[in-house]
């Protein structure tokens, strides 16, 4: 025993215990990635079983377990190359920490699996930004899943394995390390670590992104998405030369051909402007716009699922205003509904403009309304302080922010915030009062109740399943919508207002493609004061971009931006585009077409038959056409404009101050219809 525990005199003698050790670890990691891999192919595969899939996941999942796992332990790592840890040679020591060790690895690997079932992807940006708010974020875990189940098996098996670890490290000793030997570890370490965090692995090993991410780690992933969450677009992605990316960004998006000092105008001087002519006089209309929490439309029974009965609020609401049925959210994250929506910008790699340190300016709906005094505010049920909702909203033209502690202390709450009807509800009292005070208004809501837990107050609905479920989240939100717009009509206040009421992004992600935009599509309805607009549909593909310059224009606003999105209103039904978003890859749908571009200036294409049809394919490169090529140039275009606007602080207002007399132009005397 002595002599095993002597100074070492070798390599081998200096570490070989302490890489037994860790091999330990990891070891029983790698098995666990590999369980995990096949269990998440088998349920969540999206076409036929294909064995060559599921084994080329398992051999690459090994390649990424042992970049990102041995990453992972980089602190213990460095513990034994600190401390001496004669203390690990002791069995009533040394075996408790390797059980809990492993029981941590089999808890991390039920929550994986959890969260792929969420949201068909190992842990992306979603997680990312969980990991920002725990409180949230674990309490709903904690509504949501059986967790001292979870708990309780992951402790389970590993007192299970404490026999064999305690035969498989039993011959451990950890003698003393000088001077020289702890400093080569940590010299070793800090290499391994460098490797570790450099390690640029494929992020595409098949065509199939469901493939793509069971093959993954989910550590790896949650580094990918910290990592990329700022991403330089003209370093990592597909460019163009900056004057015909302005110029044919311009075309795409229909802006005025810009003149040749424009196109050669140094970056931070380029602008992109044009003016929106309204489709109605400006008759002073306040305006309202509602963003419903995952309100995909697989919910909606108007637009092809009424087997769903999740949505007879919104059913009977669409035949009193302009219906939009074939939009496509920007990404499924309520910040890239917000600058979608309340931006009409198109959603970077990486983080949404709501999160970004370039978004003290941003040209808005609320910038435009305050433009043309009124009044303006957004409704939360949560804490402003979520996503920086908050600090994005009061920066951009929002004069109030009410939130969760600005709601009656009786009020229905989750974790995530107020139930629905309390936020729509306090909105319709502020609109009361503006009326009475004869003050225009700009106001948004977003709700928050169609979101796990899915707790909701008893007795609205007629719940669809015995327990709380997503269907009933749903049914309520849509009952809650219904009865805010029948108490609004009853107050008269849609007499003079015009409303949008659409979804944030889908309910979950679900699909082969890199950017699964069949899920991607979520209503949206324009209710208007002339009842020429009552049960109207417009059938054209379009993007979250294109509804602030249609509400807009249905509000009589004629205004100067650098919005991104087309009025809608006649336009033809054919030739509509959709600007989408899925982790780190961008890209634009089409009736026949779907260009992305990823990592590392990597170009996808798919071709699907019409505007109708979900059944997407993906065409080689030898394949891809020359009109695939010039979709191609046209989605750079857009994207590489939008990020040198945006990061130059030129996505904004011309005139950013409010005019004179805001708050009292166009005016109405109090209670006017």
């Amino acid at each position: 025993m002595q002599a095993n525990l002597s100074a070492p005199t070798s390599l081998r003698s200096a570490y070989r215990d302490r890489v037994r050790l860790l091999a330990t670890l990891l070891l029983p990691a790698v098995a666990l990635g590999a369980l995990l891999r096949v269990l998440l192919y088998s349920q969540f595969h999206d076409d036929a079983f294909r064995t060559g899939h599921l084994l080329g996941a398992l051999a690459m999942g090994v390649v990424y377990d042992l970049v990102a796992w041995p990453l992972a332990l980089t602190p213990v790592w460095l513990a034994l190359a600190l401390l001496r840890c004669g203390w690990l040679g002791r069995p009533m020591v040394r075996v408790p920490l390797l059980a809990a060790a492993i029981a941590g690895l089999v808890f991390h690997s039920a929550a994986e699996y959890y969260f792929f079932e969420e949201f068909n992807a190992r842990y992306n940006h979603i997680a990312l930004d969980y990991l920002l708010f725990p409180r949230e974020v674990f309490v709903n875990i904690w509504d949501s899943y059986n967790v001292p189940a979870v708990l309780g098996a992951a402790v389970g098996l590993a007192a299970l394995l404490a026999w064999p670890i305690h035969r498989a490290t039993r011959t451990l000793q950890f003698g003393p390390l000088g001077f020289r030997w702890r400093a080569l570890w940590l010299v070793l370490v800090g290499l391994a670590t460098l490797a570790g965090l450099g390690a640029w692995l494929p992020d595409s090993i098949s065509q199939n992104r469901i493939t793509n991410e069971v093959a993954h780690n989910g550590l790896g992933q949650l580094w990918r998405a910290f990592w990329t969450a700022h991403l330089d677009f003209e370093a990592y992605y597909h460019t163009l030369p900056t004057a015909e990316a302005r110029r044919r960004a311009a075309q795409v998006l229909g802006f005025p051909e810009p003149s040749q000092s424009n196109l050669e105008a140094p970056a931070g001087a380029f602008r992109q402007q044009r003016r929106f002519a309204p489709a109605v006089p400006d008759a002073g209309y306040d305006v309202v716009v509602i963003l419903e929490e995952s309100f995909g439309s697989e919910f909606i029974g108007v637009l092809g699922h009424p087997e769903r009965r999740t949505s007879p609020g919104f059913d009977r609401w669409s035949r009193e205003g302009l219906l939009l049925t074939n939009l496509t959210a920007t990404g499924n994250r309520t910040v890239r509904g917000m600058e979608g929506v309340l931006c009409s910008f198109p959603p970077l790699p990486g983080d949404s403009v709501v999160k970004r340190d370039h978004s003290d300016h941003v040209a808005s709906l609320a910038r435009v309304m305050q433009q043309k005094g009124a009044e303006t505010a957004f409704f939360y049920g949560g804490f402003g302080i979520f996503d920086s909702m908050k600090s994005f909203m009061t920066r951009n033209g929002y004069q109030e922010f009410v939130e969760q502690p600005d709601y009656p202390k009786d009020a229905f709450r989750t974790i995530w915030g107020v139930a629905d009807e309390w936020v729509l509800g306090k909105m319709l009292e502020r609109q009361k009062q503006a009326r009475q005070q004869g003050k225009r208004y700009c106001y948004t809501a977003l709700t928050v109740s169609n979101h796990k837990p899915y707790y909701i107050p008893r007795g609205r609905i007629q719940e669809l399943t015995e327990k709380p479920s997503r269907s009933n989240a749903v049914a309520y939100a849509d009952w809650a919508l219904a009865d805010y717009l029948d108490k609004a009509r009853a107050a008269g206040l849609l007499e003079h207002t015009v409303v949008l009421a659409v979804g944030d992004h889908g309910a979950r992600v679900y699909g082969a493609e890199e950017i699964p935009t069949p899920s991607y599509r979520i209503p949206a309805l324009f209710l208007h004061p002339d009842p020429k607009w009552r049960g109207q549909r417009l059938e054209r593909l379009c993007s979250q971009v294109d509804l602030l310059p249609t509400l807009l224009s249905l509000a009589g606003i004629e205004f100067e931006a650098p919005f991104f999105g087309r009025d809608l209103l006649g336009l033809p039904d054919a030739g509509g585009r959709a600007f989408v978003q899925h982790n780190r890859s961008v890209g634009m749908l089409t009736d026949e077409a779907l260009v992305i571009l990823g990592l590392q200036k990597r170009i996808y294409y798919y071709t699907r038959s019409g505007r109708g049809s979900d059944a997407f394919h993906r065409v080689a490169e030898g394949k891809v056409t020359a009109d695939l090529r010039e979709l191609a140039k046209d989605v750079t275009s857009v994207f590489q404009t939008a990020y040198e606007l945006y990061t130059n602080e030129q996505f904004q207002l011309l005139d950013l101050a409010p005019p004179a007399g805001a708050g009292a132009s166009p005016a109405r005397p109090p209670n006017a219809r």
